[in-house]
Parts: structure tokens; sequence; C-alpha cells
């Protein structure tokens, strides 16, 4: 389970453990965005500090239509106690993570100042 709260802004914010090039874990605080078809993404300094490489260029749809180039990486993020392969995104502002990610789980948030978050597995029948 993966535990979070509601911050300042009313954002859904999660920290998500992702591996660097040398399999070391690093904690990043992200914002869960359902309107992000997606994985995660995380900024050129993140994706430095992480060694992640080599970039492959490609193309991604915005949520106002408009079309963007961008570089990805493929990633390793520890996602309900497991290793999970992800396509990483390369995008400037706070970390993302999107429906790729959370497909196959449950998430709750108590929609108040301060409300708790909470990502979960689905059970298998319901995950599909």
């Amino acid at each position: 389970m993966i535990n979070g709260r509601i911050n300042q802004y009313r954002e859904l914010a999660v920290r998500v453990a992702v591996l660097d090039g040398n399999q070391q874990v690093h904690p990043i605080d992200c914002i869960v965005d359902t309107g992000f078809a997606g994985h995660i993404t995380l900024p050129n300094s993140v994706i430095r500090r992480l060694g992640l490489g080599p970039p492959e260029p490609t193309t991604v749809t915005a949520a106002n239509e408009e079309r963007l180039r961008l570089n990805a990486y493929r990633g390793i993020v520890l996602w309900e106690n497991h290793r999970r392969e992800v396509r990483i995104l390369e995008a400037e502002g706070t970390p993302l993570i999107g429906i790729a990610l959370l497909w196959g789980s449950l998430l709750t948030a108590e929609i108040t100042d301060d409300g708790e978050v909470t990502i979960s597995p689905l059970p298998a029948e319901t995950s599909g």
C-alpha cells in the first residue's frame, strides 16, 4: 500500500520509490494525475541524478490537444512491493504519476484538508 496526503494545493500527493541505474532506491514526491495516461513524469535534474538513459524521443498529446516532443526513459519503480518497469517521461515541474502506473490499483482519497490518500492493489479478479 502507498500512503499520501492531500497537500496545501489540494493535490493528491504520494511518495514513489524509483530505482536509479545502480538499483538504489530514491523516494520521489509525486502528484496523482488521473488525466495523465502514462506512468510517471520526472524533471531532467532528477533523471540525471538517477542516471537513466539513453533517452527515446517520443511524441505525446497534452490535455489541451497540443502535441509535444519529449524524451522517454525506461525505469523501475517499487510498486506494491514489486519491481515494475515503467516508462518515464521527461517533463519539468512536479513529478506526476498517471493511470498507467495506477492500473490495477484502488485509489482512495479523503477530499479534505490534509486528507489521507491510499493506493492499494485490487483483488486479482477485478484488476483485469
